[in-house]
């Protein structure tokens, strides 16, 4: 079987549809994502990790601590050999018994761990399955050792069951309690508080609304729920009591520091196997327990669960695909930056390096973009969804929490024009004018229902009554970049950045009023974007490139006057991609990205890194020099460029691009690199750093869905405009051609782009269908499927 991209630590099988992790001690956890949309967790390659329902950090089921470097909280399972005494894991962690074979497999919806010790293998199956509220544990034994062999097993987990924030311990353990009922073979707990902002009787009073349960499909032997009688006093997971002698005491309820232990017993013939299933989950009611259970219940049931997890992903996955001569851009588009944005961006909300559960007003909208030629409704549901969170006046929630539809109003300027900016993306894409009339209430008035037309044009308004005396829109609290979060508390500050942003939604936006007929807002948006155009072109430029904006003091920021953070990225790459500024002036523009942004993993975010913090600044200007917006490469902005470089037909640099930024081209040096190379990180540290090309902050970034986006849009060139589909490629000009298979109103496009010149762009010739078709933008057909070949060269 072929393997894709190996290196020491791991590689991609063929398919491409897994990753596979030979050893366990990768530079950093490497972990999966797996989510239902619901019910989901997080796994590492040793078995740390944590499980929640609908929110990661206010529904989390057990306990977990970020300690990148020890990997030590997860949920376990220990075997021990009742012959020899000898304890192991079959996910090393916790005991770390060195494995004499071990791989972890991951995929789609599911993790694989098999590892094999002294002769035992066992093969640990973790999945999700679909449309339920629980995780199943699959474990296969199977005896190799050549003679019969007695195991016991003992999981371990400390249950959570509310909000993750419970590192006082002694606190938010007096509110568990937990039972164990033998007859079903579970333990099930509950909280008598939830630590949310909920209720009507003052602060954090109200039960906690569900039941944990933890069951498996064999008889219990025995079980614990003290961890004190499960590690010992002083003890620890390595070595705990209960596996060195000391008999479980069966102690549940009010008054533990609650764990959950299931001991089974399994004897094992030679050459023989035997399968053991957990069920861990949340219920409403504990009637729904046993149901649960018994639905996953033999190897049977959980082999069809399973492959419709399967099912459901490669179904989602097969609306896109591309086929070109770079097969790390395939891995990518085709399965796992989806993969990524769909189950850790938009499901989860979560991983590793940082535990959100809220919905971001800007942040969702944007991943959302990843449902375009998947399935619009869903795009369709997130719109809606971030509509309702919108405040009458236009202004919208920084980012608000699921079940407590608590949230953050602030003055960051930006968020609110995501709104008609994925709006207006989604009609290019589907066509459904109609869509734009779909009435949606307001967060502070439930009784106010108007159109998502309407709720834009508040967003727009709002923005435009926040210029400053010279016509540039003002940053306020932040303009995407959080960490300028004190450039404009005085609301005096102006950002360049937002100018281009503004401009770009205004003009798309008043397509969308010309399309409905709206000629007087569509006149007022234009007229707008107009001033905005002769403001920043009268004020922005900066003499070689456009500076970032000025702070509250009217000081220029991200300017050649500076001597910290002189030049940054986004208003370079923006002054492209929102045509505001003179072709001439967007070449530059690039020239300076080039000249001083343009490093080994990328485009940079700004250069030189702050060195010393700026209280004027705000936070960016206080991570260490080269780390993450100061002075790294922040991934979501680098996707930008290549969008940028090819607009501009700059075809080889936003392929530069495409190349420095990709997680399994730098993950070929995975020492260095130390992410998981399956996934985009968030960042990648620059030159100011001692640890330069190092990444960080994986799955939990925007980056994914418009990495796959810019790639797909700008570097194959086909993209979805208001006339149809386009078809305008900025390759390598090496490559002879390229294929796509991509899902268009209905209609799935397979398209074969040949380039026989060996240019980077320009289409000679299109066929549709075997007939010749007159230009580059192919109209929607009413057909389930077309065929399109594309010439690359001059025309005749």
């Amino acid at each position: 079987m072929e393997r894709l991209f190996e290196t020491k630590y791991g590689y991609f099988s063929a398919d491409g549809n897994e990753y596979v992790i030979k050893r366990y001690d990768t530079p950093k956890p490497w972990v999966n994502v797996i989510s239902n949309g619901d019910y989901g967790l997080v796994i590492s390659q040793t078995g740390g990790g944590f499980s929640w329902l609908t929110h990661s950090e206010f529904n989390r089921v057990n306990r977990w601590h970020q300690d990148l470097i020890q990997d030590n909280w997860g949920k376990y399972l220990y075997v021990k050999n009742n012959e020899t005494g000898e304890v192991w894991s079959p996910t090393f962690m916790p005991v770390k018994t060195p494995l004499d074979f071990y791989e972890c497999r991951y995929g789609f919806g599911y993790t694989v761990f098999t590892s094999e010790y002294k002769g035992i293998r066992i093969e640990m199956t973790v999945f999700v399955p679909l449309n339920d509220t629980l995780e199943v544990w699959n474990v296969r034994f199977i005896n190799n050792s050549g003679q019969k062999v007695s195991l016991s097993l003992f999981t371990y987990f400390e249950w959570c069951l509310g909000s993750s924030a419970d590192f006082h311990r002694e606190f938010h353990k007096t509110f568990i309690e937990t039972a164990f009922n033998a007859d079903g073979n579970y333990m099930h707990g509950t909280k008598r508080l939830w630590e949310i902002p909920l209720g009507d009787r003052g602060h954090w009073n109200i039960d906690y609304q569900y039941h944990g349960f933890f069951g498996v499909n064999k008889k219990v032997a025995s079980y614990e729920s003290e961890k004190e009688n499960f590690i010992g006093n002083y003890g620890d997971l390595i070595h705990p009591a209960a596996l060195y002698g000391t008999e479980l005491k069966q102690q549940t309820g009010s008054w533990n520091d609650p764990i959950a232990c299931l001991k089974n017993e399994l004897v094992i013939d030679a050459g023989q196997e035997d399968t053991v299933i957990y069920h861990l989950g949340l219920v409403k009611e504990l009637s729904e327990i046993e149901g649960k259970m018994k639905k996953y219940s033999t190897p049977a049931d959980v082999d069809s669960a399973l492959k419709a997890v399967k099912q459901m992903w490669n179904g989602m996955l097969s609306t896109l695909e591309i086929e070109t001569p770079d097969s790390s851009m395939n891995l990518l588009v085709n399965k796992w930056l989806r993969y990524q944005a769909i189950a850790g961006r938009l499901w989860g909300r979560t991983a590793y390096y940082q535990q959100s559960g809220a919905f971001g007003f800007r942040d969702q909208l944007q991943d959302s973009l990843v449902w375009l030629p998947i399935d619009p409704k869903r795009t369709e549901d997130q719109l809606k969804l971030h509509a309702a969170h919108q405040f009458e006046e236009g202004t919208v929630l920084h980012w608000w929490h699921p079940i407590s539809e608590t949230g953050l109003p602030t003055k960051m300027v930006d968020d609110l024009l995501w709104l008609p900016f994925i709006l207006s993306m989604y009609i290019k894409e589907t066509g459904n004018l109609s869509f734009v009339d779909t009435k949606i209430e307001y967060y502070d008035n439930k009784d106010l229902k108007e159109s998502l037309y309407d709720h834009s044009l508040r967003a727009i308004n709002v923005v435009f009554s926040r210029l400053s005396s010279r016509g540039i829109p003002l940053i306020g609290a932040g303009d995407w970049n959080d960490g300028l979060s004190a450039v404009g508390l005085e609301m005096r500050g102006e950002s360049v950045w937002m100018a281009e942003f503004f401009y770009y939604v205004l003009t798309e936006f008043a397509e969308i009023a010309n399309q409905k007929g709206d000629k007087s807002t569509e006149a007022r948006l234009l007229s707008g974007a107009e001033k905005i155009k002769a403001a920043f072109n009268k004020y922005a430029w900066d003499g070689e490139y456009y500076y970032r904006g000025t702070k509250d003091n009217g000081e220029k920021f991200g300017s050649a006057e500076n001597t910290q953070g002189r030049i940054f990225l986004n208003p370079q790459t923006w002054s492209v991609m929102s045509d505001i500024a003179p072709l001439n002036k967007q070449e530059l523009a690039l020239q300076a990205v080039e000249k001083y942004l343009l490093k080994k993993n990328g485009t940079l975010l700004l250069q030189p890194a702050y060195s010393v913090p700026d209280k004027y600044i705000g936070y960016l200007s206080r991570y260490a020099p080269g780390k993450r917006e100061n002075g790294g490469v922040y991934m979501h902005a680098a996707t930008w460029s290549i969008w940028a470089f090819a607009k501009l037909k700059q075809s080889e640099t936003a392929y530069k691009v495409f190349e420095g930024i990709s997680p399994i081209l730098n993950g070929m040096d995975p020492d260095l690199w130390s992410a998981e190379p399956y996934v985009t990180p968030g960042n990648i540290d620059g030159p100011d750093s001692p640890n330069y090309g190092r990444a960080g902050w994986t799955w939990y970034t925007g980056s994914a869905s418009w990495y796959q986006k810019v790639i797909v849009d700008w570097i194959l060139g086909v993209r979805a405009v208001d006339g149809g589909l386009l078809i305008d490629p900025a390759i390598p000009a090496e490559w002879d051609g390229f294929k796509i298979k991509r899902l268009y109103r209905g209609c799935s496009f397979e398209i074969e782009v040949v380039n026989p010149d060996h240019v980077s762009g320009g289409v000679a010739s299109i066929q549709v269908d075997g007939k010749e078709y007159d230009g580059n933008v192919i109209k929607p057909v009413t057909k389930s499927r077309v065929t399109v070949k594309v010439t690359l060269g001059n025309k005749n």
